[in-house]
């Protein structure tokens, strides 16, 4: 969505309710479905990609689901900030437990599915300090009050962009780790510089993934976890956290074939979840090659 829009949706839910801005997303969604053909033929081809075997029309079909599905977010979000508890269960807890324990912070690899607003209220519930690391679409999405409530609760957002010379916010990260805090970084979307891809297999195609969150945990020595939220039913949110792994390279020469081993491990795992959930992998843009180019900023 543009971000006049979002700002728009984001004032307006300081003073309505959320059923408002479900149906006022909802009808926006529906906006975007009808009148941006580039947006919707982004998403039939990744359908295409993700069910192959199936018809043009369950391809459009699947379109029309992750528009709205994107929509219910607001919603979820504005129940989230007025104090409604939106979580279900977070699974694998007891390994962030775990971590915070010993001091040693780490390092999550999380995804554009599901909510990560979700995943920073589990964080702020454990009283775990957190450092997000955002492009700027992610970041339009968050109104400034909202930004002053995360924070305050020890979830602090850094905005990367395409002019950053670091992949993954440079010293503040690594600073943040050793001082035994978790940094969270996306690991399917590139939207700083186009050098950090690594090179995957996904859905059958080669693709290219961010190397940021392994490369970050091979530099500061910290274990990777990935998270990933998914909404269930009634507008609740389910949580579910991996068992830390290393990425360590034997030797120099073997750095970059390690990060490439830990990518591939993670696009195996969201490839999983967007099986199970694929109308909640809110991609807009084409990602996979083909026809319709290479890469995506959500």
């Amino acid at each position: 969505m543009k971000s006049f829009v979002v700002r728009l949706v984001n004032r307006v839910s300081l003073s309505a309710g959320a059923w408002f801005i479900g149906f006022f997303a909802w009808w926006v969604s529906t906006g975007y479905f009808l009148f941006k053909p580039s947006r919707r033929r982004a998403s039939i081809e990744l359908y295409r990609i993700v069910f192959p075997e199936r018809s043009l029309l369950y391809h459009l079909y699947c379109t029309w689901r992750q528009f709205h599905s994107f929509a219910s977010t607001y919603s979820d979000r504005a129940r989230m900030y007025a104090g409604n508890n939106v979580i279900t269960s977070t699974k694998g807890r007891e390994h962030l437990i775990e971590l915070a324990r010993k001091g040693t912070g780490g390092v999550i690899v999380m995804s554009h599915m599901g909510s990560y607003e979700v995943a920073a209220t589990a964080f702020q519930e454990l009283g775990f300090r957190l450092l997000l690391l955002l492009g700027e679409r992610e970041a339009k999405q968050v109104a400034r009050n909202q930004r002053e409530t995360m924070t305050a609760k020890g979830v602090h957002i850094h905005v990367s962009s395409e002019r950053d010379d670091s992949p993954f916010g440079g010293l503040e990260a690594l600073k943040f780790i050793r001082e035994g805090g978790f940094v969270s970084v996306a690991g399917d979307l590139v939207w700083t510089d186009q050098r950090t891809r690594t090179a995957v297999r996904f859905f059958g195609q080669d693709v290219g993934f961010t190397s940021a969150p392994h490369l970050l945990a091979m530099v500061s020595g910290a274990p990777l976890l990935t998270m990933f939220t998914y909404r269930a039913e009634k507008g609740m949110h389910q949580v579910e956290i991996s068992a830390p792994r290393e990425v360590k390279a034997p030797s120099r020469s073997e750095r970059d074939r390690t990060i490439q081993a830990s990518a591939q491990a993670y696009a195996e795992t969201l490839e999983g979840m967007v099986r199970s959930h694929p109308f909640q992998w809110y991609v807009f843009e084409p990602f996979f090659p083909g026809d319709m180019g290479e890469g995506l900023n959500r």
